[in-house]
């Protein structure tokens, strides 16, 4: 058997192993109590008594539908690395880790998409002055980034195309490049469709209402919201960074010894190098994405009150005393 494959076996099946035992555990009371709790405090709203209930629900079905959408995701991914012999390359065991983050995201926008497009009965509900857009939920160094690095990754495989075609010092005469591009021209492939699709899920969902008869409610809603489109958003992004880390890093594994001081040299040196400086600035992203004034902003668009109060709680190092959900603006709701 191959040895590229049998790890890669062994690897999808630790996966798959893991994300179980992770399904399980979270079934568990205790644990649905602290994602609860963590994301309260991500989100910077109180846990009001009333609709915790409601509210650990949703979070264990959020966190049950991301597990299972990376499980469903892993399948098809180790599949087409199988078939299509994208398995040659070690680098494009990134593709499994795409199709993971793809389909979880996926399932996770299904979950919270659910309850925005179910019918709600007909109640007294609270009324918004003004339906708030993407920009009320997500920041605009969010929406930036997704989309520049598809345009660096689009730039980056143009680039690498013709050097390909131009071939200097003949360095691909014996490089499949067939095996070099299409793991990284599939993934750019995958990363322009989605940018229009999350485009045309994001205004479906803004277009649909927020049925809630309190304050609270609506602040939760609103909450939730902002996760799915800050999620929806950094799709394209992800996959683009990760095309364009599979393209440089199977370039410079697939240009064996160059002769010193040749192109081929200087051609492996900045594709060994653009590949980690990608990956870590999609890293460094994500990381930044979760600060606090990011997962926070849409408080700051539509519950100004709430979010000062926030941050002077957080100023005064107080980490646990959250800002009651009912002292916020009224009417920007």
């Amino acid at each position: 058997m191959d040895p590229v494959l049998a790890v890669l076996a062994v690897f999808a099946a630790l996966m798959l192993a893991g994300l179980g035992i992770r399904l399980i555990y979270i079934a568990r009371a205790e644990p649905r109590k602290r994602m609860l709790h963590a994301y309260s405090q991500q989100v910077g709203l109180a846990l009001v008594p009333e609709i915790v209930p409601e509210l650990s629900s949703r979070i264990y079905r959020r966190e049950r539908a991301g597990v299972v959408g990376s499980m469903v995701g892993l399948v098809p991914g180790v599949a087409l690395l199988v078939l299509t012999d994208g398995s040659q390359n070690p680098w494009n065991g990134l593709v499994v880790l795409v199709a993971m983050t793809v389909g979880s995201t996926v399932a996770l926008i299904g979950n919270d998409s659910r309850s925005a497009f179910a019918p709600v009965a007909e109640v007294p509900r609270l009324a918004r002055s003004a339906s708030p857009g993407l920009a009320d939920y997500v920041t605009p160094l969010d929406r930036a980034f997704s989309l520049g690095l598809l345009g660096l990754a689009t730039l980056g495989y143009a680039t690498v195309l013709g050097v390909i075609a131009i071939n200097p010092e003949r360095v691909f005469d014996d490089v499949s490049v067939r095996t070099i591009l299409w793991p990284a021209g599939l993934l750019l492939a995958l990363a322009a469709a989605a940018s229009l699709v999350t485009w045309a899920a994001a205004n479906a969902l803004l277009g649909r209402g927020q049925p809630a008869g309190t304050y609270i409610q609506l602040a939760w809603s609103d909450a939730f919201r902002s996760t799915t489109l800050r999620s929806l958003v950094g799709i394209p992004g992800i996959i683009a960074a990760v095309s364009s880390c599979v393209l440089f890093l199977s370039l410079s594994e697939a240009i064996n010894r160059p002769a010193r001081g040749s192109i081929g040299e200087i051609l492996v040196g900045s594709f060994t190098i653009m590949g980690p400086v990608l990956f870590v600035a999609l890293l460094s992203w994500s990381l930044t994405s979760m600060r606090n004034r990011n997962t926070t902003h849409y408080l700051r668009r539509l519950w100004p009150e709430t979010a000062v109060e926030l941050d002077r709680h957080r100023a005064r190092g107080a980490v646990d005393d959250q800002p009651d959900a009912d002292n916020r603006t009224k009417t920007s709701a």
